[in-house]
Protein backbone atom coordinates (compact mmCIF):
# COMPACT_ATOMS: atom_id res chain seq x y z
CA UNK A 1 0.00 0.00 0.00
CA UNK A 2 1.43 3.36 -1.20
CA UNK A 3 1.57 6.45 1.33
CA UNK A 4 -1.49 7.90 -0.23
CA UNK A 5 -3.41 4.85 0.36
CA UNK A 6 -1.86 4.23 3.49
CA UNK A 7 -3.29 8.07 4.71
CA UNK A 8 -6.43 7.80 3.19
CA UNK A 9 -7.64 4.64 5.30
CA UNK A 10 -6.30 5.78 8.24
CA UNK A 11 -7.98 9.58 7.55
CA UNK A 12 -11.40 7.61 6.33
CA UNK A 13 -11.25 5.38 9.48
CA UNK A 14 -10.64 8.23 12.06
CA UNK A 15 -13.96 10.13 10.55
CA UNK A 16 -15.89 7.29 10.12
CA UNK A 17 -15.24 6.76 14.18
CA UNK A 18 -16.10 10.39 14.68
CA UNK A 19 -19.29 9.75 12.42
CA UNK A 20 -20.69 6.78 14.48
CA UNK A 21 -19.36 8.75 18.09
CA UNK A 22 -21.82 11.51 16.77
CA UNK A 23 -24.56 9.00 15.51
CA UNK A 24 -24.13 7.59 19.10
CA UNK A 25 -24.15 10.93 20.77
CA UNK A 26 -27.37 12.28 19.39
CA UNK A 27 -29.36 8.65 19.16
CA UNK A 28 -28.51 7.86 22.62
CA UNK A 29 -26.42 10.12 24.70
CA UNK A 30 -28.37 13.65 24.19
CA UNK A 31 -31.74 13.90 24.91
CA UNK A 32 -32.42 16.48 21.65
CA UNK A 33 -35.57 17.26 22.43
CA UNK A 34 -35.12 18.81 25.39
CA UNK A 35 -32.06 20.93 23.77
CA UNK A 36 -33.07 24.95 22.36
CA UNK A 37 -34.14 24.82 18.64
CA UNK A 38 -30.47 26.06 17.56
CA UNK A 39 -28.09 23.64 19.17
CA UNK A 40 -30.45 20.51 18.25
CA UNK A 41 -30.40 22.09 14.72
CA UNK A 42 -26.31 21.57 15.44
CA UNK A 43 -26.47 18.41 16.67
CA UNK A 44 -28.71 16.58 14.07
CA UNK A 45 -26.76 18.04 11.40
CA UNK A 46 -23.05 17.54 13.04
CA UNK A 47 -23.04 13.65 11.70
CA UNK A 48 -22.55 14.93 8.22
CA UNK A 49 -19.26 16.76 8.89
CA UNK A 50 -17.39 13.90 9.01
CA UNK A 51 -19.19 12.39 6.04
CA UNK A 52 -18.65 15.35 4.26
CA UNK A 53 -14.56 15.94 5.28
CA UNK A 54 -14.13 11.67 4.32
CA UNK A 55 -15.63 12.94 0.61
CA UNK A 56 -12.76 15.75 0.66
CA UNK A 57 -10.12 13.48 1.61
CA UNK A 58 -10.85 10.73 -0.85
CA UNK A 59 -10.66 13.56 -3.49
CA UNK A 60 -7.36 14.18 -1.75
CA UNK A 61 -6.46 10.57 -2.11
CA UNK A 62 -7.37 10.40 -5.69
CA UNK A 63 -5.13 13.54 -6.60
CA UNK A 64 -2.28 12.12 -5.03
CA UNK A 65 -2.72 8.60 -6.15
CA UNK A 66 0.26 8.14 -8.21
CA UNK A 67 -0.37 5.67 -10.93
CA UNK A 68 -2.76 7.82 -13.51
CA UNK A 69 -5.07 4.69 -14.70
CA UNK A 70 -6.14 4.09 -10.88
CA UNK A 71 -7.14 7.66 -10.97
CA UNK A 72 -9.26 7.56 -13.47
CA UNK A 73 -10.71 4.30 -12.66
CA UNK A 74 -11.63 5.36 -9.20
CA UNK A 75 -13.09 8.65 -11.02
CA UNK A 76 -15.10 6.65 -13.11
CA UNK A 77 -16.44 4.81 -11.04
CA UNK A 78 -17.66 7.48 -8.51
CA UNK A 79 -19.20 9.27 -11.26
CA UNK A 80 -21.07 6.20 -12.14
CA UNK A 81 -21.94 5.79 -8.70
CA UNK A 82 -22.91 9.38 -7.85
CA UNK A 83 -25.58 9.37 -11.16
CA UNK A 84 -26.89 6.12 -10.02
CA UNK A 85 -27.77 7.42 -6.79
CA UNK A 86 -29.36 10.53 -7.89
CA UNK A 87 -31.05 8.64 -10.33
CA UNK A 88 -32.58 6.39 -8.21
CA UNK A 89 -33.49 8.84 -5.62
CA UNK A 90 -34.85 10.91 -8.00
CA UNK A 91 -37.28 8.11 -9.38
CA UNK A 92 -38.04 7.49 -5.93
CA UNK A 93 -39.13 10.60 -4.85
CA UNK A 94 -41.53 10.68 -8.01
CA UNK A 95 -42.58 7.17 -7.07
CA UNK A 96 -43.16 9.04 -3.43
CA UNK A 97 -45.03 12.40 -4.85
CA UNK A 98 -47.06 10.22 -7.55
CA UNK A 99 -47.48 6.82 -6.55
CA UNK A 100 -47.41 7.11 -2.58
CA UNK A 101 -44.46 5.38 -1.85
CA UNK A 102 -42.67 5.30 1.05
CA UNK A 103 -40.21 7.91 2.21
CA UNK A 104 -36.87 7.51 1.83
CA UNK A 105 -34.21 7.98 4.80
CA UNK A 106 -32.19 10.34 3.10
CA UNK A 107 -29.63 9.23 5.57
CA UNK A 108 -28.91 6.51 3.22
CA UNK A 109 -28.05 8.34 0.70
CA UNK A 110 -24.13 8.54 1.33
CA UNK A 111 -24.06 4.87 2.47
CA UNK A 112 -26.20 4.34 -0.77
CA UNK A 113 -23.26 6.16 -2.44
CA UNK A 114 -20.45 4.09 -1.15
CA UNK A 115 -22.69 0.96 -2.03
CA UNK A 116 -22.91 2.17 -5.84
CA UNK A 117 -19.59 3.12 -5.91
CA UNK A 118 -18.43 -0.45 -4.87
CA UNK A 119 -20.34 -1.77 -7.37
CA UNK A 120 -19.71 0.35 -10.05
CA UNK A 121 -15.62 -0.05 -9.17
CA UNK A 122 -15.97 -3.66 -9.57
CA UNK A 123 -17.82 -3.01 -13.15
CA UNK A 124 -14.96 -0.39 -14.07
CA UNK A 125 -12.09 -2.71 -13.10
CA UNK A 126 -13.38 -5.76 -14.47
CA UNK A 127 -14.35 -3.36 -18.16
CA UNK A 128 -10.39 -2.08 -18.31
CA UNK A 129 -9.07 -5.42 -16.84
Amino acid sequence: MNIAARRYVISCSSLMLVYAALVALISWGVDLQQLPYALRVIAAASPAIPLLASLYVFDRYMRSEPDEFLRFLMSRAALLAGGAVVGLLTAWGFLEQYAGWPRFPLILAFPAFWAAYAFTSTLVRWRYA
